[in-house]
């Protein structure tokens, strides 16, 4: 019977090697706590003129398989612009400010 164990061993060991992997492969499960999910029954009774109570609380677990894949990210991706187009060209206008009367009210052109 060990002999048998042995060679199965053996073969499991070789053909360990032959299993090709997806892409997308998944992690081990992992089992976490669900604070969510619980739930109690509180149940009273009255024995012998007092009170008594009891709670059975339940305690929910959730199993958790992540997905470990490859995931694409966007590539930035530039563009040359051209020589912008001028239609035409105007003088930039001149204005001109009067100063107050109490720097002698004279006209001038910036």
């Amino acid at each position: 019977m060990q002999v048998v164990a042995i060679i199965l061993a053996f073969a499991a060991v070789a053909s360990a090697g032959l299993v090709s992997t997806p892409i997308a492969y998944s992690a081990p499960t992992v089992i976490s706590r669900a604070p969510a999910f619980d739930s109690a029954v509180i149940k009273s009774d009255r024995l012998g003129g007092n009170f008594a109570y009891s709670v059975a609380e339940n305690h929910a677990y959730a199993a958790h398989t992540p997905i470990v894949q490859h995931v694409t990210s966007p590539v930035g991706v530039t563009y040359a612009a051209g020589a912008p187009v001028v239609t035409g060209y105007s003088a930039p206008a001149i204005h001109a400010y009067a100063a107050p009367l109490a720097f002698g009210g004279v006209v001038r052109s910036w």
